[in-house]
């Protein structure tokens, strides 16, 4: 017996189909009096009204059958998403090595060979029934975490949507009273502005990565340039950090169809990630470059290498984790989350790879 989310208990029954009736009685028997609940059908089409009317947690299927085989009836039941994870064993008096691939490759788990041996057939049914709770199980769990996931993001959107308000209020005051200070509490008081501006763009973010998940981000399109949007990137960031070198290299004219203001956003995210992450004084470079049916910006840093394993990861939301190979580079998932769904938004893929001798290349394509 088993116990599904809604609490209720359900059979774990057999379905053993075989058109030799010596066979299912011999099954039935063996397996019956081990306590598990068995249904014989002597072939594929009252095998097909049994499962409808009532699916098993496994089938013992019998491959040679006449007109209806049970080949055919795995192809069948592994086409249908109702039945396709039901597992299924075959039952074959067939040794040749090609009739037991071909039952792997229409989506069988297992095979038994004729005749039985108790001892086989009882291991072999209940590995596979235990492999189909654990199964279960966490097919359970993971709709869980996604549940927990869910109550976690409707809380922290609900949150950050309710703090835009005041911070709106503070950066407007903040200015005001900007206009009549001077000296040092004037660069006080730039110092809080930037603080604020900086946990206001945060609240934006992870409201934008919310409305590009759900879809719910109109992009504006047009033709841009890319070459150009990589130069005025550049001059914009080059405030951060005034001795640092930002080379471009770029054709002319790489013009894409996109929003420009998200795109122009992704760009400045890597790039400041690059300024905050590689060592003061160190190189980077925007690569603009032509490929066939897209264009690729890339940004190469030279700081310490990313490991591999979190080439992937980091991209996720809320990913917070020790990935460069220093150990001292933390990430909080936001900005390049909002990147990845920006880029995809766009029907573009965005990537990060080793730099050889070092560093890395953080790089998204977007369709010409």
């Amino acid at each position: 017996m088993e116990t599904n989310r809604l609490g209720s208990e359900t059979s774990e029954s057999i379905l053993v189909v075989d058109d030799t009736i010596e066979n299912l009685r011999l099954l039935s028997g063996m397996l019956s009096q081990r306590g598990l609940d068995v249904r014989p059908v002597a072939s594929a089409h009252e095998a097909l009204r049994a499962i409808a009317h009532d699916p098993p947690a496994l089938i013992l299927l019998d491959i040679s059958m006449p007109k209806f085989d049970g080949l055919q009836l795995c192809a069948q039941l592994k086409a249908d998403r109702k039945y396709r994870d039901i597992p299924i064993i075959f039952l074959t008096a067939l040794a040749e090595t090609n009739h037991k691939v071909h039952g792997f490759a229409v989506g069988g788990a297992d095979y038994i060979t004729k005749p039985f041996q108790i001892d086989e057939v009882l291991a072999r049914v209940n590995n596979h029934l235990a492999l189909r709770r654990t199964r279960i199980a966490l097919a359970d769990h993971l709709e869980r975490l996604r549940e927990l996931e869910r109550m976690r993001d409707d809380l922290v959107h609900m949150i950050v949507h309710d703090m835009r308000s005041p911070l709106s209020v503070m950066l407007v005051n903040l200015g005001v009273i900007r206009e009549h200070c001077s000296g040092e509490v004037l660069e006080m008081l730039n110092d809080v502005q930037g603080a604020a501006n900086g946990l206001n763009r945060m609240a934006n973010t992870l409201l934008d990565v919310s409305r590009l998940e759900e879809g719910k981000m109109p992009l504006v399109l047009a033709m841009c340039d890319l070459s150009s949007l990589a130069i005025e990137v550049r001059d914009d960031l080059a405030f951060l950090e005034a001795e640092r070198d930002i080379d471009v290299v770029a054709p002319a004219c790489t013009h894409v169809k996109c929003d420009a203001s998200l795109v122009r956003r992704v760009l400045e995210n890597l790039v400041s990630n690059a300024i905050k992450h590689t060592p003061a004084g160190s190189k980077l470079q925007i690569e603009v470059e032509r490929r066939p049916g897209r264009v690729r910006v890339a940004v190469r840093d030279e700081g310490p290498g990313i490991d591999p394993t979190f080439h992937e990861l980091i991209f996720d939301k809320y990913t917070t984790a020790a990935v460069r190979k220093d150990q001292s580079y933390h990430s909080a998932g936001l900005g390049l989350a909002f990147c990845k769904l920006a880029v995809q938004a766009h029907g573009g893929t965005i990537s990060l790879e080793t730099a050889e001798p070092q560093g890395n290349v953080f790089a998204f394509e977007l369709p010409a």
